[in-house]
């Protein structure tokens, strides 16, 4: 039952991100951008922009081992505020903030689901010329299930956008 429902929250999410990501013309007609983060979490990075400073952002991690399977799945409404950088002619810096949620499902231990808020923050690199960007963020993350927590996680990564 719980892997019927995760799987569609998560084909509701990735359709609802394809779905507002290419009914918006967005700077450079950028509209979903696929990538990797490299730090943890390391996973498949997806960012879809709902309007020219405003997009939603999610990284998707699996982790499958014989003892043990995890799941990391993390979704952020982010405002983009453009640096001005006069001078720049392969790209411009950004740098965003926003709101979001986690969830984490383990395939071990006494807890197996958690689920927390995120307020991410960071700074982006677009490149105006082709369709790449590059990002560093850290996030505080308030767990709530199953117990109260606190801690953060952070990103390096990069996306390709498809136009």
């Amino acid at each position: 039952m719980k892997t019927k429902i995760l799987t569609t929250f998560i084909i509701l999410s990735l359709s609802l991100m394809l779905s507002t990501a290419q009914a918006q013309d967005t700077v450079n007609n950028r509209s979903l951008g696929i990538g990797a983060q490299v730090t943890n979490p390391a996973g498949i990075a997806l960012k879809g922009w709902i309007a020219d400073d405003a997009a939603i952002a999610s990284v998707i991690s699996f982790n499958l081992t014989e003892n043990a399977s995890s799941f990391y799945f993390h979704g952020d409404y982010l405002m983009h505020k453009r640096y001005d950088t006069p001078g720049w002619d392969v790209g411009f810096l950004s740098y965003y903030y926003g709101v979001g949620g986690r969830y984490i499902w383990r395939d071990a231990g006494l807890d197996n689901n958690f689920f927390g808020i995120r307020l991410p923050g960071g700074l982006n690199f677009t490149f105006t010329d082709v369709p790449f960007d590059f990002y560093v963020e850290m996030a505080p993350v308030f767990d709530v299930t199953p117990k109260f927590n606190f801690g953060f996680t952070g990103g390096i990564g990069f996306r390709y956008f498809l136009n």
